[in-house]
């Protein structure tokens, strides 16, 4: 079975070890905003959002030709064009860039609603390890999911939860805050697959029993930008991720 190559380290392999949260101090943090053409929602939303709440800003765009790299430029928003192919693949190389302790990913095409980022910062600040804007804590609703999508969020979510001891919601959605940590466990590095890494970090979050808190927050219809979801392959990638964490929980080598 190829694709659980690789997935299993050696008994006596050690883990890469993850810096310490500076003592005594708030955690830093980076609001990270994925492009992909999304020149109207980054137009309507942008001078809504709260900088203030924020050590640093960064764009990573996948190659937007609607004028959002240019509204960037304008406004003097730091920014970044993807390395490779694939929104996982932005996100990773753009956090791999960071100094913060902390990044909050924010989708400009409307899905996200600004309200809830100084909550999302607050909990983050707290010591919360994954703090998640979740579309089914009552009584948030999401607008823009569809009867399939919506299936899968509720099919995966309970997948995740039996790795863990918290009740997650909504592990599916953009919207939340993590310490960059969560990326850097080998768990997560083996694991990833796919062009969604959300799901991926809920999972590393319940199986290491780490803070995690959820705050209600609707998902309003998309605004603009483009949208490339195949719902049968990002499911299957999401499938194959949860069964990889499994394993990996049940017979890789596990330290904290």
């Amino acid at each position: 079975m190829p694709f659980l190559y690789g997935i299993i380290p050696p008994f006596k392999q050690q883990l890469k070890s993850v810096p310490p949260m500076r003592e005594h101090q708030h955690p830093t943090i980076t609001l990270l905003l994925p492009t992909l053409n999304e020149v109207d929602g980054i137009k309507q939303i942008f001078h809504h959002i709260d900088k203030s709440l924020f050590d640093d800003i960064l764009i990573v765009d996948g190659g937007s030709k609607d004028g959002t790299v240019e509204f960037a430029i304008e406004n003097n928003i730091r920014i970044m064009s993807q390395l490779r192919k694939g929104l996982a693949e932005g996100v990773i190389d753009a956090i791999s860039t960071l100094k913060t302790d902390c990044v909050i990913e924010f989708s400009l095409d409307g899905n996200c609603m600004v309200e809830q980022l100084p909550e999302l910062v607050q909990r983050l600040k707290e010591g919360y390890d994954l703090v998640v804007v979740s579309r089914y804590l009552p009584p948030a609703k999401s607008y823009d999911d569809n009867v399939v999508t919506a299936f899968g969020n509720f099919m995966f979510t309970r997948m995740i939860r039996w790795l863990g001891k918290f009740p997650i919601t909504d592990s599916l959605t953009i919207y939340r805050g993590f310490n960059i940590k969560l990326t850097r466990y080998p768990e997560f590095q083996k694991c990833l697959y796919g062009p969604v890494l959300e799901p991926l970090i809920s999972a590393v979050g319940a199986a290491r029993n780490l803070k995690v808190y959820e705050i209600p927050g609707d998902e309003p219809k998309r605004i603009g930008g483009e949208s490339k979801m195949s719902v049968a392959y990002n499911g299957s990638c999401i499938l194959l991720m949860i069964v990889r964490m499994y394993l990996f929980k049940w017979f890789g080598q596990k330290h904290t």
